[in-house]
């Protein structure tokens, strides 16, 4: 009888979202910005962080963690490795990494740096800074943010936002670089018919006008079919949606005066609001002043930038310093549906705590508490990351988890997913192009994952016939393949050539 009770209470401690309690960091402060899961079940992790409780020294940009979260003490700092701190982005077996300093470099699967990608170093290209970037399948590079230009005989002279680059880091000047003048892109999404959704604060794009997120077909020329009905604001995600749609989360408006501040919304193909969306989701943040938690929550609309992702059951995950959506207890992370409604998942106590930072004044400077990203991988786990110490799952508070808890997955402890019968994706390998037999009665969304468990494709199979083509332009490699149906999840893998 106590082995079946022991049995019975680890089978309800590994639901979804619980805390899978062998992982845990030895991080002190400040931020963890992006992560990856690398081959060998390793993490490799970019942002601001120190083991000691001196944020004056020993910081490090990018450090590598073991699988159980302590840290890799054979990794060595800048420049051996790659230098860290802002996103990771995978490509093929390697990395591209933004730096503190707004640089771009590549990685090594392990993490060391690959000096076979460099950024000009010379007086006709000076990187003002690099916000965001897209990766093609060849490694080659588009990058955006602020950039100075002295090609003088080619005629790009002044200052661009948009510039593409090799896969060795030189600029791609057969591919013109596009401007909108001294001003400042941050981010760059692909949609599924190769066009960029590009946001910052630019009011005019190679002479023509725009909003602060608008769209570029795939060479940066604007395309005037899409409007956004957010012309001013920050969008701190963007996703688009197989159908045309595009999802934005930030601080957002659709006028600079408008006395409507949005933070959520969701966009039609020709880039006005969809009003089928929970466009007017209210997010309370913490104050940033004493005392810590547990507080009476004020608005911070004017400072309000959420973030989010899809996640692999078609809902939305929707993170920051955020303690209240639409009038109920959340900290830090929320689950919405498809529509951005919320659901009842990570209620009460769930979720990220605070602490305390300082400077190294002996001052507290502000309270941080912040869940700033989520990674799915492909064993089972859901990986949340940010600025925060302790995490609560909403059965039990683990005070020592600090800025990564690793959760057990969204088909953990069901047993009807897990039987469900493998995906036989044909031919595999295959050339990017290849084709399902599954018989559904119901929409349900696929997910292509590469070897670090970040989804690079998605793509919502259509009930009514068995046979279901699956179209990517991704790199060579083995390729997760998940399908959520209402029963469960159907996985398989997929090797591109």
């Amino acid at each position: 009888m106590a082995v079946l009770l022991v049995r019975a209470a680890m089978a309800f401690a590994q639901q979804p979202w619980s805390v899978d309690p062998s992982f845990q960091t030895a991080i002190v402060t400040e931020n963890v910005n992006s992560m990856v899961l690398l081959d060998n079940g390793q993490l490799l992790l970019s942002g601001r962080m120190n083991f000691t409780n001196n944020p004056l020294l020993n910081n490090y940009g990018l450090i590598r963690l073991n699988a159980n979260g302590s840290r890799d003490a054979t990794f060595p700092n800048a420049p051996v490795a790659a230098g860290g701190g802002n996103v990771i982005k995978p490509w093929a077996d390697k990395y591209y990494i933004i730096g503190g300093g707004g640089g771009l470099q590549r990685a090594h699967g392990d993490g060391l740096r690959d000096l076979s990608f460099q950024l000009p170093a010379d007086q006709y290209f000076t990187n003002e800074t690099i916000n965001d970037f897209f990766v093609y399948p060849d490694g080659s590079v588009v990058v955006v943010g602020l950039f100075s230009l002295s090609y003088e005989t080619e005629g790009y002279v002044g200052l661009y936002n948009m510039v593409w680059l090799t896969n060795s880091g030189s600029v791609d000047l057969s591919r013109p670089p596009r401007r909108g003048g001294n001003c400042d892109i941050t981010k760059i999404v692909q949609q599924e018919d190769g066009k960029f959704i590009l946001s910052g604060n630019c009011v005019f794009w190679d002479g023509r006008p725009v909003g602060y997120t608008f769209r570029v077909d795939p060479s940066g020329v604007l395309d005037t079919s899409f409007v956004s009905a957010v012309a001013w604001g920050d969008a701190k995600s963007i996703t688009p949606l197989f159908d045309g749609r595009v999802i934005l989360s930030g601080l957002l408006k659709t006028t600079f005066s408008s006395q409507d501040t949005l933070h959520f919304v969701r966009l039609l193909p020709d880039g006005s609001i969809d009003e089928t969306f929970n466009n007017e989701l209210e997010i309370i943040q913490i104050p940033w002043e004493l005392p810590l938690w547990p507080n009476e929550p004020i608005y911070w609309g004017q400072f309000t930038r959420p973030r989010h992702q899809l996640i692999s059951d078609g809902r939305i995950a929707v993170f920051g310093p955020y303690r209240t959506y639409d009038g109920e207890l959340r900290r830090g992370l929320a689950i919405l549906d498809e529509n951005g409604f919320l659901e009842p998942d990570l209620d009460g106590p769930s979720g990220c705590g605070q602490f305390a930072y300082s400077s190294g004044t002996g001052e507290i400077d502000y309270i941080l508490g912040s869940i700033i990203g989520l990674l799915e991988t492909g064993d089972g786990y859901i990986y949340v990351y940010g600025s925060f110490y302790g995490y609560h799952d909403g059965t039990t508070n683990y005070p020592q988890q600090r800025f990564i808890s690793r959760l057990y997955g969204l088909d953990v402890g069901i047993a009807e997913r897990r039987a469900l019968p493998p995906l036989q994706p044909y031919p595999n390998p295959a050339g990017g192009t290849f084709t399902l037999e599954l018989p559904l009665n119901a929409p349900a969304p696929l997910e292509l994952l590469d070897a670090s468990g970040r989804v690079v494709h998605t793509q919502l199979l259509r009930p009514g016939t068995h046979s279901h083509t699956v179209q990517s332009a991704l790199p060579a490699g083995v390729y997760l393949l998940r399908v959520q149906e209402a029963q469960g999840v159907r996985r398989g893998r997929v090797v591109v050539e």
